[in-house]
C-alpha cells in the first residue's frame, strides 16, 4: 500500500511539475517601453554624476517624442520632462532609465534626448504587441542597432 501511495504522489507531482507552454488564455500584461543607459565621456568619466562638473544636468535633461512628424516635448503636468526619466546609480555608475514613445500609430516610435542644446541622441524600437502586452523587439540608438540592452546600453560622448 505504501509504494502505491507513492507511487500515485510521483505520478502527480511529475505531472503537476510540467515543463509544457504555457496555456495561452491566460492573461497578463507585459509593457516593456523603458531602457536604461550609462553615458561617459572618452576618458570614461561619468556624464551622469552630480559631482562630475562636465556631466549633463538633470534639469537641463528634455525628452522628446516624435509623434505625427512633431517633435513633442513630455510632461506630466510637471515644468519639466522628469517623469520621463529617472536617474539612479546601479554597479557603482548612473543610469539614466528613459521611458520610450510606444505609439502604436508609429512603424518605428522614436524618442529623444536631449541632454543639454548641443547633445541629443534619438532611440528609435520596434515593438511586438499582442493583445495585452508591448516589448521590445529591436532597438537602435543614433541608427546603430543594440543588441544588448540589459542591464543598460552603455553610450559614450
Amino acid at each position: 500500500m505504501r509504494k502505491l501511495i507513492s507511487i500515485c504522489l510521483v505520478t502527480f507531482l511529475a505531472i503537476s511539475c510540467s515543463s509544457s507552454d504555457p496555456d495561452p488564455n491566460i492573461a497578463g500584461t507585459v509593457y516593456d517601453g523603458s531602457i536604461n543607459l550609462t553615458v561617459s565621456n572618452t576618458n570614461a568619466e561619468d556624464l551622469l554624476s552630480a559631482s562630475n562638473p562636465n556631466a549633463y544636468k538633470k534639469n537641463k535633461i528634455k525628452i522628446l517624442y516624435l509623434l505625427n512628424g512633431k517633435l513633442t516635448e513630455q510632461f506630466d503636468g510637471k515644468l519639466d520632462s522628469s517623469s520621463f526619466f529617472s536617474i539612479y546609480e546601479q554597479d557603482g555608475q548612473n543610469v539614466i532609465r528613459v521611458f520610450l514613445n510606444s505609439s502604436a500609430e508609429e512603424k518605428y516610435p522614436e524618442t529623444y534626448i536631449q541632454w543639454d542644446e548641443n547633445h541629443t541622441d534619438v532611440i528609435k524600437v520596434e515593438y511586438n504587441r499582442t493583445s495585452n502586452s508591448v516589448f521590445k523587439k529591436t532597438v537602435w540608438i543614433n541608427d546603430q542597432l543594440i543588441t544588448k540592452v540589459d542591464p543598460y546600453v552603455k553610450i559614450v560622448k
